[in-house]
């Protein structure tokens, strides 16, 4: 019995605080960061900020939990689909594609939590050089089965995660431009850099000195 009881209280927690983060969210996508006092986020999630200082001991907790929900989320959405992902080729595809649809699908948590970011000296998010880190061996993984060509991964890593994060600014600040199309050039843009480098014809050879 008391089993039971307790793992509803814990469902009953998980879903005030998914509630709060939600709340949060919606407040500093509509009302901007300087708005989105604990007070305000409280009222927009129907309760007190009592009530929200149970489950966050502060406001800069609660936006640690906005920070930290994005990424996991994320994360998640992306290895979902990269499983299925069979060559190197494929997997960088599907690398691009599901990091910009993600992208797309929660603009106004990305949104948030960008602000977090630009605001908050204590929220604490993956490093640039992590996060490109499976990515580089994604890369290297292609060179080494001869799939990709010669190329720097680790400037090559960068670069993506690069223009993966610029859209997110883009997708925010730009709300009229076609997605789908930065989305399938950005992709196409990538998988050329990485092709190996097309072999001399004989003709070319042929006129060579």
């Amino acid at each position: 019995m008391r089993s039971r009881e307790s793992a509803a209280l814990s469902r009953t927690r998980r879903a005030r605080r998914e509630d709060l983060i939600a709340a949060a969210i919606q407040v500093i996508s509509q009302d901007g960061y300087g708005a989105a006092s604990l007070e305000r986020i409280a009222r927009e999630a129907g309760t007190s900020k009592g009530n929200a200082l149970y489950h966050f001991s502060s406001k800069e907790e609660l936006y640690q939990a906005v920070a930290t929900t994005l990424f996991e989320t994320g994360a998640a959405y992306m290895a979902e689909r990269l499983r299925a992902a069979g060559t190197p080729a494929e997997r960088l595809r599907t690398y691009l594609e599901s990091n910009l649809r993600f992208i797309t699908l929660n603009a106004a948590h990305v949104g948030a939590t960008q602000r977090i970011l630009q605001n908050s000296t204590t929220v604490q998010v993956i490093e640039v050089e992590d996060a490109a880190a499976p990515l580089r061996r994604l890369l290297q993984s292609g060179q080494d089965s001869g799939e990709f060509g010669a190329f720097d991964p680790e400037i090559t890593a960068l670069s993506i995660r690069a223009a993966i994060d610029m859209a997110a600014f883009l997708f925010l600040r730009h709300p009229d431009l076609d997605v789908e199309h930065y989305i399938s050039e950005t992709v196409a843009l990538f998988l050329r850099a990485v092709q190996p480098a097309p072999a001399p014809s004989a003709s070319a050879s042929a006129s060579a000195p």
